[in-house]
């Protein structure tokens, strides 16, 4: 199975359940994680599909769901966001959103040849609210290596929210840049000796000093 096919399966039942579960509304209302019921939805989706393993150790006692060829997350994040009708928001939500991408870490840390993919749903979260979580993605697209795809969905409450999947993707290791073609590097990089040579090259040619002649001596013609 493809990510974009896991991504529509997964995320499309889970906005469905969302709707229908009669306790997402008080929760949604309170803003209180979700991490355990997401899990065993994410499990119940994946084993109408195929064999699954619920709890696939993962670096530091996490355990992720396994299904195919893929180890699969899925997490809450309620945010500080101004919403009408609900409780206070978590003290601080750089503080969960550093905890998400510290799971990314293990998930890529623990996957060995497998893939690996992360389901969170971010509420309340409103029109309102993209710019105050615009630099939160960044930086979970960042440690992800890859784009989020973003869906929307609702609570029998009205408390709306996003649902993000995402791939994480391989550490790419920096190497140093090559230097393109035609380009010249800084003088202090250049080869000393190189350099030299160049601007001997460079200098024009002297003529050869005239022949110094004792008074009263004639000079021979030159050949």
């Amino acid at each position: 199975m493809e990510f974009d096919e896991l991504r529509t399966s997964v995320g499309n039942e889970l906005k469905r359940r969302f709707w229908e579960h009669k306790a997402m509304p008080g929760l949604s209302r309170g803003r209180v994680r979700m991490d355990g019921w997401l899990k065993v939805e994410l499990t119940a989706i994946l084993a109408e599909k195929g064999e699954v393993e619920p709890a696939f150790r993962l670096p530091k006692g996490r355990a992720a769901v396994r299904f195919a060829d893929w180890l699969v997350e899925a997490a809450s994040l309620p945010t500080d966001f101004a919403f009408e009708n609900t409780k206070a928001g978590p003290e601080s939500l750089a503080d969960d959103v550093k905890d998400l991408r510290k799971l990314i870490k293990r998930l890529r840390k623990g996957r060995g040849r497998r893939r690996a993919a992360l389901f969170f749903a971010v509420y309340p979260f409103g029109d309102l609210h993209e710019k105050d979580w615009a630099a939160h993605r960044a930086r979970i697209e960042k440690t992800l290596g890859g784009p989020l795809v973003e869906d929307r969905f609702s609570f029998q409450s009205g408390v709306t929210g996003r649902l993000y999947a995402g791939m994480v993707q391989a550490r790419v290791q920096a190497g140093a840049p090559s230097q393109p073609a035609g380009e010249q590097k800084p003088a202090g990089e250049q080869n000393p000796a190189a350099v030299a040579e160049k601007r001997r090259a460079g200098r024009p040619r002297r003529a050869p000093a005239a022949p110094v002649l004792e008074k009263g001596r004639i000079a021979p013609p030159s050949v």
